[in-house]
This record gives structure tokens, sequence and C-alpha cells, in this order.
């Protein structure tokens, strides 16, 4: 009896191996670490902003386990690249959870690609958080198992349609969007808002994902006599925006939301040979910079670029970093028997949980509300750099 007993231990070990085993029994959770998923385009049209968004994810990440780890777990990141290929996406996403048995997934990219994977990851009742995008599909409908983390592109594309009618003369809005998700909840927004004030776009011109030529929408939103053209667009098709109307000489203001609110839209276009100053866009946090006002960004810039080989953080670096904060966060009130369920209880316990580090606005959850973040600041490029000219602004509380 003892001899098989004994037989029965030693086999348990051998099949356990070195990693140790959960204490709940949860998938991705061992006495030793905590495995988290991510699928980010490293070598797509975006990859601007997914390069960056993983060295975020790594650095909190690297913080964390550096101080200790979780209740005493260290974080494991899988980071695959999507290529900002919806199809890829899904691909990369089931070996993540068949192959690497993550826990749950943070900050995956990108509109078309984290919204193809969003409802695979639900029905498995894997909570996902922070998605590096602002679509509003991630918290609309309600799904306990899915959690946004930024101000939506609606509520953006709203506040800044307010801004430009409280602080400019303009009346006629052009605007030029990506023809998929990202885009068309940009132009909602856009078009709600004008509605509200019995105005309408002058022209809307979509560009298919991945395009570089705008001649024909940039000539089509002129023609229409647009005073300002809203961007529902990235870094590079901003780039390409602004540069096509500097080539026709069309002096026109230009605005966009989060996703343009990156460093890389004004050094682009000083490396294309032209300034982006007077560009604006809105953002949830500030733009950072080496010399920010906030000693925490600064801080935080001196340790990335030790880390990272010389590589200088941006907005997307920020996003990375902020998915991870708001992860270690909940696992911390979840407590040391880590479950999937246990963590999505914990979510729903933020009320104006802060963001330390780069001053934007606070994170609320509830169990009927995984919006997360409300408000954003419109920044405008001067000097070559994004300049915050708002405090930070929620469109539903904005008069005119």
């Amino acid at each position: 009896m003892k001899k098989t007993l004994m037989v029965i231990v030693l086999a348990l070990v051998m099949g356990l191996g070195f990693s140790g085993i959960s204490l709940g029994d949860e998938v991705g959770v061992t006495d030793t670490e905590i495995v988290i998923g991510s699928h980010q385009d490293l070598s797509g049209p975006i990859a601007v902003w997914g390069i960056r968004w993983k060295e975020g994810l790594e650095y909190k990440a690297r913080e964390i386990n550096e101080a200790g780890g979780i209740h005493g777990r260290k974080i494991r990141l899988v980071i695959e690249d999507n290529a900002y290929d919806p199809k890829k996406a899904i691909m990369v996403t089931n070996k993540m959870i068949n192959m690497d048995k993550v826990f749950m997934f943070v900050g995956n990219m990108g509109s078309p690609t984290a919204g193809a994977t969003k409802p695979i990851i639900s029905k498995k009742k894997i909570p996902q958080l922070a998605p590096a995008t602002a679509a509003s599909l991630f918290f609309d409908p309600h799904d306990r198992y899915s959690f946004a983390g930024f101000t939506p592109y609606y509520d953006q594309a709203r506040l800044v349609v307010k801004w430009f009618l409280k602080n400019k003369k303009y009346k006629n809005f052009g605007l030029m969007y990506q023809d998929d998700e990202m885009g068309s909840i940009m132009k909602q927004g856009f078009d709600d808002q004008l509605a509200e004030f019995k105005m309408k776009l002058v022209a809307a011109e979509s560009y298919k994902r991945g395009a570089t030529e705008f001649s024909s929408q940039i000539a089509k939103l002129r023609k229409a006599g647009s005073e300002v053209v809203f961007l529902a667009t990235i870094v590079r098709e901003t780039v390409g925006a602004l540069k096509e109307a500097k080539k026709i000489g069309w002096d026109v203001q230009m605005a966009g939301l989060s996703p343009t609110a990156n460093p890389w839209v004004h050094d682009l276009a000083l490396k294309a040979g032209f300034s982006a100053n007077g560009f604006i866009a809105t953002t949830q946090a500030i733009v950072i910079y080496e010399d920010s006002h906030l000693q925490t960004v600064r801080d935080f810039w001196k340790k990335y670029v030790e880390w990272f080989g010389g590589n200088k953080p941006d907005s997307a670096s920020t996003g990375g970093y902020a998915g991870i904060h708001l992860f270690a966060e909940a696992a911390q009130r979840a407590g040391r028997n880590l479950t999937r369920e246990g963590i999505v209880d914990a979510f729903e316990t933020f009320r104006k949980f802060p963001d330390v580090t780069f001053g934007g606005p606070p994170w609320t959850y509830t169990n009927t509300n995984h919006q997360g973040c409300f408000g954003a600041i419109v920044h405008e490029v001067q000097k070559d750099k994004f300049r915050p000219i708002s405090e930070a602004l929620d469109y539903r509380e904005m008069t005119l």
C-alpha cells in the first residue's frame, strides 16, 4: 500500500514538473507565475504602435516582477504578432488559449483585430482587459469578461466636435475615415454630435485599411468646402493626409482622435519634409515627452530608454503600461487564490482608480458598466510637439 502511494505521489510530482500547481487549479496560474496573453501588430501597417505597446506591457510587468510579483507570483507575458490582420489575430489567439494556456488577455491591439478575437475569448469565459483600441464594442453591449481601458472613440469624436464649435468659428466639417470598425464608430460619434446641432458632415471619404495614397479623398474633401477635416486614422494615414493637403497647397485645419495623438505623427511629418504644427488631437492622458512637467513621466522615460535600448516611449507605451497596471491592481485585490471569475469581480470594485503615472482620468468599472474611462484632453502640435490645450473634458458635461 505504501509502495503504491509513493508511486502515485512520484507520478504527480513528475506530471507537475517544476512550474508548481495553481492553488485554485486555474488555467494560467501556478504557484510562481501568472500567464498573460496579448496580440499586437508587430509587422503590419500599425507596427509603430504595436511595438511600443508591447514594450509598455513588458515595462510594467518587469517593474512588478522586480518588486516581488503579485502575491509571490511573477507575470509571464506571451505576446504574438497579429500583423493587423483579423484572420491572423484569430489564429494566434487560439494558439495562446490552447497551447500557452493564458490566464487572461491584456492589451490586444486594433479595433478589427481585437474585435475579431473578442467573441472567441469571451465565449470561453476568459477575461480580456484594456484592448489597444477605444472602440465601444469592448463594453457595449455589456460583457462580463470584457473590460475597455480607454475613453471610447465615440466619446472623443463628440468631444472634439463640441470643442471646435465652442472655441472656433468653423461650420463646415469633413471626415476622412478608415473603412472598418474603428472608422465606423468614430464616424458615428461625429455624425451624432453634429446632428445634435442640426448639422452634418459636408463630406465623408473612406479609405481601405493599409492604404498609402489619399489624393482622391483630400481632393473631394476640399471640393466640398471643408473648413476642418476630422481624421479617423492612425499614424501613417494621418501623416499621409497632412502631406497631401500640403502638397496641393490646401491650408485646412485637421484634427484626429487618440490613435493620431502620437509623437510619431510630428516626427514622421518632419522626415517627410514638413511640420505638423497646428494639428489637433484628443487623447486620454497627456502625450509624454522627456521634458514633461510630471516627475513620474520623466522617471518613466529615463528607465524606458535604458530598458529598451534607447527606444523612446510614446502614447502606445503608456497604453500597454496602463493595461498591466490595471491587471496588477485587480490581481492584488483578488487575493492569493486567483481565478478568472475572481479577477472579474475584483475589476468591478474599481471606483475612480487613479492614473498615478501619466495624469489621465481615473478608471471605474461596475457590474453593469465596463467602459472604464470617461473624458479626454485636447492637444495641439506646437513647435513639433503635442501640447495640451484643454483640461480633461467629458463631452456629456460640455456646454456651448
